[in-house]
């Protein structure tokens, strides 16, 4: 993936993200664009952006299960 476009689907991801909390998404969507995006190659360069990614989309998992 290009460096441009994988900084604004991280971007998008970071935006949308933090907004789930107050809307319905299905997780496992959500989770499988951030895996993507863990397995390019710049993903070494943004480490701790992903990791909150990952962090963000584990706390959807854990609202929906109660």
């Amino acid at each position: 993936m290009h460096h441009r476009m994988f900084d604004n689907e991280l971007v998008h991801l970071e935006r949308v993200l933090v907004n789930a909390q107050r809307i319905t998404f299905r997780s496992t969507y959500w989770r499988e664009r951030v895996e993507q995006l863990s397995r390019c190659p710049e993903a070494a360069t943004y480490r701790q952006r992903i990791a909150r990614l990952t962090q963000l989309v584990a706390e959807m998992d854990m609202e929906a299960a109660q």
